[in-house]
């Protein structure tokens, strides 16, 4: 998988990416590899994870990073980046998104992102998630970011997974990363 998430990044100047994962392990080692990437070529990482997945993550940094390597990884609860408002709001976490960013922007620091999307108690997530990711997908390509955005397969109801395929340019699961044919920038 290195590999191939090297290449897509090498190739394009941009690349919104929807991982669906179904394999936690799988999930943190393709973080991982992710991190290590960009770390490597001098990028800082905005990670938005969960506290569970964020300590497994850091355990094993702490064993590949130096100290000044592990400071260019920005850790976010993603509960809080997705409650900033008190619930699951598109337009304050689009502002959270643009409030997160933009000192990296302004500065000229180079970056990419990682996050995991969850919405907590919501039965019906579709549009409000559809809504902001469209949001992303825009300031992904006006800004030239590299972004990943997973959910959790099974978590995620079959109209969500096909609406963000049309929003997203690349699809990734836990063995494999490709073109979405169906997106529509």
């Amino acid at each position: 998988m290195k590999e191939k998430i090297s290449d897509l990044i090498a190739g394009n100047e941009c690349a919104h990416v929807l991982y669906a994962y179904q394999d936690r392990g799988k999930y943190l080692k393709n973080t991982i590899t992710y991190i290590l990437e960009g770390i490597e070529i001098g990028e800082h990482i905005i990670l938005i994870e969960n506290e569970r997945n964020m300590n497994a993550l850091f355990i094993e940094l702490n064993t590949q990073l130096t100290s000044d390597q592990l400071e260019r990884v920005h850790a976010i609860s993603n509960f809080d980046f997705y409650q900033s408002s008190g619930s699951y709001h598109p337009p304050a976490i689009y502002e959270q998104l643009m409030n997160t960013i933009t000192p990296f922007i302004e500065n000229g620091v180079a970056f990419r992102s990682w996050t995991n999307v969850e919405w907590g108690t919501l039965d019906d997530p579709c549009s409000i998630v559809d809504w902001f990711e469209n949001e992303t997908d825009r300031v992904v390509h006006n800004l030239n970011l590299t972004v990943v955005c997973a959910y959790d397969s099974e978590k995620m109801p079959d109209q969500l997974e096909e609406s963000l395929k049309k929003n997203h340019g690349h699809l990734m699961s836990d063995k494999d990363i490709s073109t979405s044919k169906i997106y529509s920038q």
